[in-house]
């Protein structure tokens, strides 16, 4: 597909050429260019991935609370289990 656009026009030197008034219907500062247009490529698909397994946290020993929870701290503090 291709279209038509107005584009100023240019000498040898590659300056812009000026419109000659001795011909009034026609403007030589001025040519049409046709421009070929792209068409978008068409969009993939893209490919799921499976969610990341998270890693597993370490097993508390039983009858203990998490390690991180504020209930452990205060056993270590208080010395019933050591870190």
């Amino acid at each position: 597909m291709a279209t038509t656009t107005r584009k100023r026009a240019r000498n040898e030197s590659g300056k812009f050429r000026g419109d000659d008034p001795s011909t009034p219907d026609i403007n030589e500062a001025w040519e049409d260019t046709t421009v070929a247009t792209k068409k978008a490529p068409a969009k993939k698909a893209a490919a799921k991935k499976a969610p990341a397994k998270k890693a597993a946290a370490p097993k508390a020993k039983a009858g203990l609370p998490h390690p991180g929870s504020a209930a452990y701290k205060a056993m270590i503090l208080r010395g019933e289990i050591k870190e």
